[in-house]
């Protein structure tokens, strides 16, 4: 992802030229993207339009299974190896990295070379199940990401990390619905309920709650540090491969913390409420030590539809055992070791009240 390889549209624009930096770049670059944005946005409105239908309307989309926790926390890998046992319709890359055309892309550009990801180095490919994320930022809703193109308005984007920031705006969500509306369609067969991962909707799960009662959730469990320092690396490489501008000092290490304590205050709610949909607490410890057992009692604690696809579980799980793990032993600056504390107290009451 990054300038010139994500479509985007005027709304995206707009926040890219509300800074000075912006005047800054070079002309070339912002002609480009300009352009890009006026076919971004007139792509979005013809999807719009083809995507409307009385046979489908939006309000037949059931309540989703989500994959939540933070960014760097295994959710990538519980959702390949949900996506593949389960056959539950699920965003793919060609659809969220074309989020203002997917529905109209003939079949022979859907695919591309295989990449490995820079933070883990996991396979990905046109087909792989994919971030919705990316789709949101690419049609203008506020996402964090948007820091990897201008990461010096980081400090902006805390809004992104508030559960109440996404309760009190209703424009988000149907941007979401309609872009979901489109997987479906895009996507025979479509079986429901979608399965949806994104470490963002972390921030945004009592709207989606509110949305759908009957949302179903999976939250990964990792140690703080490792999720702390896996953070710095990504973050870091995100900014450098695709960053418009440079980070100022100490703003990423905050808002990483931020996002740490919103997940322990995510946790902390999510325990002590009764009669919520189904949880399923995840540790990625262990999915990497026994994945097929874990899918095998997440498709039960969750009661999922159909029957596991023993083959193509399989074969995900031979496909995610090739992503790399490192591991960590430096020093974290305090802002961010004392989130860390707060976050992994939080997993600790959660797995003590029997939670994962």
């Amino acid at each position: 992802m990054g300038a010139g390889s994500l479509s985007i549209t005027r709304p995206l624009l707009q926040w890219l030229q509300a800074d000075t930096a912006w005047h800054a770049l070079p002309l070339r670059q912002r002609a480009w993207l300009q352009w890009q944005a006026r076919m971004g946005s007139l792509n979005a409105r013809l999807a719009s339009a083809s995507t409307i239908s009385p046979a489908a309307p939006a309000s037949a989309l059931a309540a989703p299974v989500l994959v939540l926790g933070p960014w760097r926390s295994g959710t990538t890998v519980m959702h390949e190896l949900l996506a593949a046992a389960t056959g539950l319709a699920t965003p793919r890359t060609w659809q969220c990295m074309n989020a203002t055309r997917f529905t109209s892309l003939p079949s022979g550009q859907r695919t591309q070379a295989v990449v490995a990801r820079p933070m883990d180095g996991l396979a990905v490919n046109a087909q792989s199940p994919q971030e919705d994320e990316f789709a949101l930022l690419t049609l203008g809703v506020e996402s964090a990401y948007r820091a990897f193109w201008m990461p010096h308005r980081i400090d902006q984007l805390h809004a992104t990390l508030d559960q109440a920031h996404w309760l009190a705006d209703g424009d988000w969500l149907r941007t979401w619905e309609q872009f979901l509306e489109g997987v479906l369609r895009s996507s025979p067969p479509a079986r429901q309920p979608l399965l949806l991962k994104s470490p963002n909707h972390s921030f945004r799960l009592h709207a989606i709650q509110r949305h759908w009662p009957g949302t179903r959730v999976v939250w990964m469990l990792r140690d703080g540090a490792a999720v702390a320092h896996s953070n710095l690396k990504m973050w870091r490489t995100m900014v450098q491969q695709h960053g418009l501008t440079t980070a100022r000092p100490g703003a990423l290490e905050a808002f990483i913390a931020q996002a740490l304590r919103a997940c322990a205050q995510t946790l902390d709610q999510a325990a002590q409420t009764p009669g919520q949909a189904p949880w399923a607490w995840v540790q990625a410890t262990r999915l990497r030590l026994d994945g097929e057992a874990v899918v095998h009692e997440v498709h039960a604690q969750l009661q999922l539809p159909g029957e596991i696809d023993g083959p193509a579980l399989q074969a995900a799980l031979q496909s995610t055992a090739r992503g790399r793990e490192d591991q960590y032993d430096g020093i974290l600056p305090d802002v961010l070791m004392s989130a860390v504390r707060e976050f992994d107290a939080a997993q600790k009451r959660l797995l003590k009240r029997g939670g994962g």
